[in-house]
């Protein structure tokens, strides 16, 4: 049986191709049978990777890695899942992996996370778990690899796969819990998610077996069946280690031997279970409709699954399945940018979940009043790549991209991160690569293989191969998602797609889109100063027309440059006080290109090199942002898009027309759920009414033109300050020639930045006793809570860190009570904001999902906590638990080059960046439990804060 690893009780999905990954065999390992994949595959696994088998049958995988330097991560995965389930059982492997946190034989109920918190593990970032189909997974991030964290580490993970109490009166308290995270994870979004794969999965046990499970059994199952499962499933034979980490391959496997040699299992094993093929019914009509979601039609085709090895020729055949995909997919996204589409958007993917079914989906997004030209423009875009293939030009374009994407990857494969939270890394990838039955090769090994395979890849066979992946297309399953029915639906949708049929297609167009207009932008520009900052080792240049340069030459990411601009003013710099200018023109700015190209023919031009510019300007921002990331190779490259980003902005009526159609489609759904909701009310609440926050009806989406963003744009492009900052591997000459050769050969530009007095007026407002109330039309038995409290504004650099403590504190004593104690949330949260533009101004809120009849239970129990800690010394153990996995942690983060261009991005203008580094450590190691307690009793001690609820529509 292979991995289903998409969590769809976790969080909700966005709508579009569901894909389960493929695995590893999750029972024992038959005699005979190999420990690893790689032992029968002709695939070379990668040869950092030590992997052994104890005799007790436990498998482990151990990997050295360096970056950050002193870190280690500990996977334990148990080969179970929600399939294992019986119909008396649903939820339980979920539910027990929240036992693991709940009392074992050498870990009172309540101590696991302390321990942890002692050696500094922070609870959720650090220490946490997840449950999927057929595996759980525990999960370990080391800050030190010395001797007694290591110990601490595999001890606890020993007790978790053997020793947990299971205490009955432990398990009642914690169905609370379970009840609310199944809430809080609920949404007309994960609904339809959910209906989707019900669909295409009809007939197979996937449906009645999410692992969040069911009210029924949550409430009711007895500790009896904990115990059962708990002693069948979570045994030697089904369980793998992964340690990946500074640390020497031969100590881990020691650690590995030392905690688990011993561990026999108890009582008889129970069998996995297959979740059962899907039955396959072509033109079948599946449909989900409410008001508040987005309209989207998917033609499937789809056939029983069919499990292949992990082998040369697998990959070669998927790469070549891909690249097809990709192509089609490219066609889809041009035509949406050029303005040639009635869908909003379009593409289409391989529908693939394990043992149950497999093929391919087209999936359009589209107005409601569209729908069915969307649909068509979908389906006989798709015929065309079927009836008349591609060209040469788009097969290398994408050959080039996969090249130059492996290629970074072998640059960058010593310096990979062990974890991470949305980049590659190595403690997620290589359980991935176990549970889904897939040889980890090294980067090296995939390069080797692409230059062998790429030349032998014809037109010819791209197209063949695709037109199999499309077997079936001909009569395909079709799934609508629309606010409300059809007239007879399902003769709607098949009309359509008949009426579809009978048109015609032509040939795609040829494309040229020529060279790249901006390699000359004049002399360079001079060097006026260039001064060494020691203690953070940074350069700081200043060019005569007074282009910024800061630059830091590290070496924590192979291969990999960062840079970051800052142009001009931003957010702050808008004219008209409007969320919805500035969705506007950023869209404008960030997708229109550059003056004579299009944002499709700088792909084109670009394909194969590392070079992009994102565009950005957040909230609260000074600076429109241009950001990118790219190597030694193809710096100029990227600085001659950069420089023309600033010297010659798009501004594309077809990109404004796409974007005022989305947003029709969009505004309906903006109050689809109370997480959606709170970013219209919330933000402009708590700055007093401020009109630049929030935002209003869709008339005002409507207001803004093309000629309003560029009278805020340009000016700003034309002459604005512009602060460069660049981090990574490269010595500092060359990137000052770039810098010289491209942005410090403009025009002279501001010396200082703007003054934006009435943006920056932002106030706290007064204290209300009586909660403000915002109303959703999402699903009705969801809530939430906020409370805010107003903060220290950003003057001190240090209150940024205490801050950071104090709310980690109010977080943790949250969590005690309203988890623990009420069983009333799942997950708490809070979170602080204070900005160097603003003046006496900042705050701290709690955050918590309720039953909307709960709400003011939910919000006592906030207000009772906030007046613990504004009244109540911290204890010095409360204290060290929250400040260690901070203070172990600052090493590390020195180790990141996004954590560099924060610091240095503002270094020659308010130098607020430097600042704060310079704060941080004598701040945290300096920090006492007095003094956050003082300052629990300066931002708790009043009676000045605000609460809101955002509660279903049916209680307006």
């Amino acid at each position: 049986m292979r991995s289903k690893t998409f969590r769809l009780w976790q969080r909700p999905l966005l709508a579009g191709v569901l894909m389960a990954a493929v695995a590893l065999p999750d029972a024992a390992v038959a005699q005979g049978d190999p420990a690893f994949v790689h032992e029968a595959s002709d695939l070379e696994a990668d040869a950092r990777v030590v992997y052994g088998t104890l005799a007790n049958g436990l498998r482990y995988a151990v990997m050295k890695n360096q970056t950050p330097s002193g870190n280690a991560a500990i996977r334990m995965r148990i080969a179970t899942g929600s399939f294992n389930e019986t119909d008396a059982q649903q939820g339980i492997a979920h539910f027990l992996e929240h036992m693991a946190f709940n009392g074992s034989v050498n870990v009172p109920e309540g101590e696991m996370v302390k321990r942890l918190e002692r050696h500094g593990l922070a609870f959720g970032a650090d220490t946490n778990a997840s449950t999927g189909f057929d595996q759980t997974i525990y999960k370990l991030n080391l800050p030190t690899v010395g001797e007694p964290v290591l110990n601490e580490a595999f001890f606890l993970m020993r007790e978790t796969a053997e020793n947990l109490l299971l205490d009955a009166d432990a398990i009642d308290r914690e169905r609370g819990v379970i009840a609310s995270e199944k809430l809080a994870r609920d949404s007309l979004s994960y609904r339809s998610t959910v209906d989707r794969l019900r669909f295409f999965t009809e007939g197979s046990k996937v449906l009645n077996r999410l692992p969040i499970g069911i009210a029924e059994t949550i409430e009711t199952m007895p500790r009896e069946e904990f115990v059962s499962f708990y002693r069948g499933y979570y045994r030697p034979e089904n369980t793998f280690i992964a340690f990946i980490g500074d640390v020497e391959p031969e100590v881990a496997v020691a650690k590995i031997e030392e905690y688990f040699g011993d561990w026999k299992a108890q009582g008889p094993a129970l069998g996995q279970a297959l979740p059962g093929p899907a039955e396959l019914k072509p033109g079948r009509v599946g449909y989900f409709f409410d008001e508040k979601l987005m309209t989207s039609v998917t033609l499937g085709a789809l056939r029983p699954y069919e499990e292949r090895p992990d082998t040369r020729a697998t990959r070669r055949e998927n790469l070549i399945r891909a690249i097809g995909s990709r192509i089609l997919n490219r066609r889809f996204n041009r035509k949406v940018e050029q303005g040639d589409a009635t869908y909003l958007s379009g593409g289409a993917s391989r529908y693939r979940f394990d043992d149950v079914i497999d093929g391919m989906t087209l999936t359009v997004r589209a107005t409601p009043e569209d729908w069915a030209e969307a649909l068509a423009e979908g389906e006989q875009e798709l015929r065309r790549a079927l009836q008349y293939g591609f060209s040469q030009d788009e097969l290398d374009e994408q050959l080039a991209i996969i090249r130059q994407a492996r290629e970074t990857a072998v640059e960058r494969a010593d310096t990979r991160k062990t974890y991470a939270g949305f980049e590659y890394n190595y403690a997620k990838e290589l359980v991935s690569a176990f549970a889904q039955d897939k040889v980890f090769t090294s980067p090296q090994t995939n390069l080797a293989l692409f230059e062998e395979t790429a030349p032998t890849i014809t037109l010819e066979e791209v197209e063949r191969e695709f037109r199999d992946a499309w077997r079936g297309i001909e009569d395909p399953a079709i799934y609508f998602v629309n606010k409300a029915p059809l007239e007879n639906t399902e003769a709607a949708l098949k009309t359509a797609l008949t009426k579809s049929r009978e048109v015609a297609v032509a040939p795609p167009e040829p494309r040229n889109v020529g060279a790249f207009a901006y390699t000359d932008f004049g002399t360079p520009g001079e060097v006026v100063s260039d001064q060494y900052v020691e203690d953070a080792d940074a350069h700081l240049v200043k060019f005569a027309n007074n282009v910024r340069l800061n630059f830091k030459q590290t070496d924590f990411d192979a291969g990999t440059i960062s840079v970051r601009v800052r142009v001009g003013g931003g957010f702050m710099a808008m004219p008209t006080r409007s969320e919805a200018l500035r969705r506007l023109g950023l869209n404008l700015l960030d997708q229109s290109g550059v003056v004579g190209h299009t944002d499709d023919d700088l792909r084109i031009m670009f394909a194969g090199k590392r070079v992009g510019v994102t565009a950005k300007t957040f909230i609260d921002n000074d600076a429109f942002e241009l950001l990118g990331a790219t190597d030694a190779d193809d710096l100029a490259a990227q600085f001659n898009l950069l420089a023309a980003k600033v010297k010659a902005p798009a501004f594309s009526e077809d990109v404004a027309a796409q974007y005022f159609r989305k947003i029709r489609a969009w505004y309906p759904t903006h109050d689809s759920s109370p997480q959606e909701t709170v970013r219209k009310y919330l933000p402009r609440l708590v700055r007093s009414g401020h009109k630049a926050y929030g935002f209003d009806d869709l008339d005002s989406f409507m207001e803004p033109t093309i000629a309003d963003a560029r009278s805020w744009i340009e000016p700003e492009m034309a002459n604005g300050l512009i602060e460069v900052t660049v981090v990574g591997d490269i010595d500092k000459q060359t990137v000052v020639d770039q810098v010289a050769r491209t942005l410090g050969a403009l025009p002279e530009r501001a010396d200082t930045k703007g003054d934006y007095p009435v943006m920056g007026n932002v106030q706290f407002p007064a204290g209300n006793e009586t909660p403000y109330r915002y109303y959703h039309k999402g699903t009705p038995d969801q809530a939430l809570v906020y409370v805010y409290w107003p903060a220290p504004d950003a003057s001190d650099s240090a209150d940024r860190y205490r801050m950071r403590l104090l709310r980690g504190l109010f977080r943790n004593r949250l969590s005690d009570v309203l988890r623990e104690e009420m069983g009333s949330t799942y997950s708490p949260g809070t979170a602080s904001y204070a900005n160097d533009l603003f003046d006496d101004y900042g705050y701290l809120y709690a955050r918590v999902t309720a039953k909307p009849d709960e709400v003011d239970k939910v919000r006592e129990g906030v207000l009772r906590v906030a007046n613990e800690m504004a009244n109540t010394p911290i204890d010095e153990d409360t204290f060290i638990r929250a400040w260690t996995p901070i203070v172990e942690d600052l090493d590390s983060s020195l180790e990141n080059n996004s954590y560099w261009l924060s610091v240095l991005g503002d270094a020659q203008t308010d130098a607020s960046g430097l600042t704060r580094f310079r704060v941080r450590e004598p701040a945290y190691r300096n920090m006492t439990a007095e003094e956050i307690s003082a300052l629990a009793e300066q931002v708790f001690g009043g009676s000045n804060e605000i609460s809101a609820y955002i509660l279903p529509a049916k209680m307006q």
